[in-house]
């Protein structure tokens, strides 16, 4: 969340404030407003007393806005096994493990798209743009004869014909504790995830039709052993902090 230029799957926001208003806007979810949040949070004097304290200035929507992002930006512990080995801290990585993040980087092509450290889509070495991609994602778990998923994507905030089914690429940072996968959250596991990149994506299960998938089309080869090693290095990136 620290390092990423757009928010919402379909990058409608362009900041983590933005994001906010959103949610707290949409009729789906918070149904609300900032001014009905500020004058809310202006009734109980310890809110008062530590937004005084943290921002020098009264309860205001600005405040309310900035303290939620400021919240969520603080969730960046980066305090993961694999950050651990990387820093010298330890020097305990299994032999899958380091075998998993070797196949990351090359066989699987998974960084191609998802760029250490952060592993998600904000391009380093600037990290001024966060790209997104059409994997060809079903609406159900198949692995043939797939349907595209009916979720248009970036298409639904420009309506730009070849960004279709185009999504922001998330983190794979804590992905053992965040199932559902994919942004419609067809699959359960990370093994059925793996599988689907493993067989090109949504053009090796069926879905022939989507002339901008953006995921290579062949089949990766990985062998199963490989694809377990994936599996064991994309855990070493759960922060410990989110375990306790």
């Amino acid at each position: 969340m620290l390092i990423s230029k757009a928010f919402f799957y379909d990058k409608r926001a362009g900041s983590l404030e933005g994001q906010i208003v959103s949610v707290v806007n949409n009729s789906n979810e918070f149904h609300s407003d900032l001014k009905s949040f500020t004058k809310a949070i202006e009734t109980d004097s310890s809110y008062v007393n530590q937004f005084k304290t943290a921002y020098n200035v009264t309860i205001n929507q600005q405040t309310v806005r900035k303290a939620i992002a400021d919240y969520v930006r603080s969730l960046n512990e980066w305090d993961s096994k694999w950050d651990k080995n990387i820093r010298g801290e330890q020097n305990d990585l299994t032999a899958s493990e380091i075998n998993g993040f070797n196949l990351f980087n090359g066989k699987a092509k998974c960084a191609t798209c998802h760029f250490a450290p952060v592993f998600n889509g904000t391009v380093p070495p600037d990290y001024m743009d966060t790209e997104m991609e059409h994997l060809g994602v079903p609406e159900s778990p198949v692995v043939s004869n797939g349907r595209i998923d009916p979720d248009l994507g970036r298409y639904d905030v420009f309506k730009t014909e070849n960004r279709k089914h185009f999504f922001k690429t998330p983190t794979i940072r804590n992905i053992e504790l965040t199932a559902p996968y994919m942004h419609n959250g067809v699959y359960q596991t990370l093994e059925e995830v793996v599988d689907f990149y493993n067989r090109g994506g949504g053009y090796g299960i069926g879905i022939i039709d989507q002339e901008y998938q953006t995921l290579p089309t062949e089949p990766l080869n990985l062998s199963q052993e490989e694809m377990d090693d994936i599996i064991n290095f994309m855990k070493t990136l759960t922060d410990a902090r989110f375990i306790d």
